[in-house]
């Protein structure tokens, strides 16, 4: 069990002193003594003050320390060596005065802040210290190796060596020597610095809730914004270890693909290869529907994996992890891969690619050499400035990340202008087919919203059948809400009857809990028409498919870049590239017009470069 409350102390002798912040102070005197860092016949220690829990001694340390006093060590391949500590010269009674100075701050700050009770301020003598022994190096060694690239709290430190099958006598010390040596840090989960108050974790400053603490039992803070990774409290410490670039070992990898690469996926691919060894550090892959963006990135992957680099692939939804982490292991099969996301198995499990939801990047400090974000523009990392902290945090400081989308949003447009990004554009698909271009259909469609009923207009019903029974393709019905789908799911009902017990339609929204039975089902054709809100506008794929989008201009939820994601759903395969698509709205909206004409430029652009046919 961790420690909980941390103390202020001062190790000093007649040349230097360092002022310190920890739960075990006996080490870390015993540490600098051992290091020659204070002369050990000669030194003095003063506990200063005692604190509630590391959030309150974090913030008062940090108040009454100038930044040369903080200890600085760092730690290179020869060994320990130390940075630059501050250095005073005494001649009368200097300690006595730095002492007093030291608790007159102290006092100022609790009485300011109100926190008086939770600070004791004491003298304190640590007896035996030459008989404190330090963790046993392959312990320690084997906890660090675990522990680079991860920000975990205590009880995630324990899991993360249990599952790893490692045993150590005392994990707490473990720590605290990591932080002597400069190869950890222990920080509050929430840290207060003057008036401001932010999450460590998610980086957070908006969603943070005053609240009666049940661990220290005082007034106390938690983030709302990573709740669901594990409650952050100011009383609570995280433990952050930044990782090495490049620092598991070489090994040559190859992906292996079930197909060869278009002349254009092979241009991006190379590209992509290249910008790793670039100046810039991102880079956007603007990739069509159905272009097969992911096999694209997949030479980078291997580029990064052979030079002992690791790789993070962030994906919004938890269905397409489990799926894309049984595509990779099949490409990459001598390489450890492990998916994240809630409700995931040995989520500690030491790996060199990770495939997660973009909230489990939370659980990482500078781990990455190369971060692949999928869906960009999608939720919840659009428009998150936590998640954006999230995967900025969780890249090392010479890391890459490489944006993956079909509609990249205004923000990225104007990056790209800047020059900020690298621009790779997958124009075309696979089969050299152009993009199915949109039909606007300005339609009536009748409904009542007080006894829900819906007149669907006579040549929208006969585009549908056809569909279904003329071409034999399977449809996509887009509404704008959950509502809706209900209530056309019953009126196509009466155009297509259930035969044998089986019904032709059938919906769904994100409050369905029968979602992935009914997604599933539709992949496996055994329906044809699946209603449904924006939810499966991305991820499902199916050989045969016409999309119609009901309701188009509503623009508040049907946006250019929503239009563009649920055409994509049609003409994806060789089998029918031709698929169709209808916007139907009582008019036609800007953003209709905006969708189509987007992805009539693509087409002209392709077929200009030689792409399609």
């Amino acid at each position: 069990m961790e420690a909980n409350k941390p103390l202020v102390y001062i190790l000093a002798d007649e040349y230097r002193y360092i002022i310190g912040l920890s739960t075990r102070v006996d080490m870390e005197v015993a540490f600098h003594l051992n290091k020659g860092v204070i002369k050990e016949d000669e030194y003095s220690l003063f506990i200063v003050a005692e604190f509630i829990n590391w959030g309150i001694g974090d913030y008062i340390y940090n108040e009454i320390t100038e930044d040369q006093e903080k200890i600085r060590m760092n730690f290179d391949s020869d060994g320990f060596s130390l940075g630059k500590f501050f250095s005073l010269f005494w001649e009368v009674d200097p300690l006595g005065g730095l002492i007093q100075t030291k608790l007159r701050k102290i006092k100022s700050v609790v009485r300011r802040e109100g926190i008086e009770k939770g600070v004791k301020i004491k003298g304190l003598e640590v007896e035996n210290i030459g008989r404190i022994r330090f963790p046993d190096p392959v312990e320690w060694k084997q906890v660090y190796s675990l522990l680079q690239g991860r920000v975990l709290y205590f009880s995630e430190v324990r899991d993360l060596l249990r599952q790893n099958h490692i045993v150590v006598r005392d994990l707490n010390s473990i720590l605290i020597y990591l932080k002597l040596l400069g190869k950890l840090e222990i920080i509050p989960a929430i840290r207060k610095s003057g008036e401001q108050i932010k999450c460590e974790r998610c980086g957070s400053e908006e969603k943070l809730v005053e609240m009666e603490c049940n661990s220290c039992g005082e007034l106390d803070y938690y983030c709302q914004d990573c709740i669901l990774m594990g409650e952050a409290r100011l009383c609570r410490p995280l433990y952050r270890c930044s990782s090495s670039s490049f620092n598991r070992g070489l090994k040559l990898v190859t992906p292996r693909l079930k197909f060869d690469l278009t002349t254009l996926q092979a241009r991006i691919s190379n590209g992509l290869v290249g910008f790793l060894d670039g100046n810039l550090e991102e880079a956007l892959v603007w990739a069509v529907c159905g272009a097969g963006k992911t096999e694209v990135v997949f030479a980078a992957i291997a580029d990064v994996l052979s030079r002992g680099g690791r790789v993070l692939f962030a994906i919004p939804r938890r269905d397409v992890v489990v799926e894309l982490a049984q595509r990779l292991q099949a490409s990459f099969p001598d390489v450890r891969i492990k998916a994240l996301y809630g409700g995931s198995k040995s989520k500690y499990k030491d790996c060199d690619l990770i495939i997660a939801t973009t909230h489990q990047v939370m659980r990482f400090y500078r781990a990455f050499d190369l971060i692949i974000l999928d869906e960009v523009d999608a939720f919840p990392y659009k428009g998150s400035k936590t998640l954006r902290r999230a995967i900025n945090l969780a890249k090392k400081d010479k890391g890459k990340i490489i944006y993956m989308t079909a509609t990249p949003t205004e923000d990225e447009f104007i990056r790209l202008d800047k020059g900020e990004m690298k621009l790779l554009k997958l124009s075309a698909r696979y089969h050299r087919h152009p993009l199915p271009e949109p039909m606007l259909i300005e339609s009536e469609i009748d409904y009542n919203r007080g006894d829900g009923r819906l007149l669907l207009a006579e040549d929208i019903v006969e585009k549908i059948k056809l569909s279904v029974e003329g071409e034999l393709a399977q449809v996509f019905v887009f509404v704008p809400s959950r509502e809706l789908v209900e209530v056309v799911v019953e009126r196509l009902k009466d155009y297509f009857p259930e035969g044998d017990g089986l019904s032709w339609v059938r919906g769904s929204h994100s409050k369905d809990k029968l979602r992935e039975e009914k997604r599933e089902a539709f992949l496996a054709g055994d329906y044809p028409i699946l209603v449904s809100t924006t939810i499966m506008e991305r991820g499902v794929t199916v050989e045969k498919a016409n999309v119609f989008v009901l309701f188009a201009h509503w623009e508040w939820v049907f946006s250019e870049g929503v239009l563009i994601q649920m055409a994509g759903r049609a003409g994806r395969s060789l089998k029918y590239p031709e698929g169709k698509v209808f916007f139907i709205g009582s008019e036609i909206s800007s953003e209709m017009r905006a969708a189509k004409e987007r992805i009539r430029a693509l087409n002209e652009e392709s077929r200009q470069k030689g792409y399609i046919n």
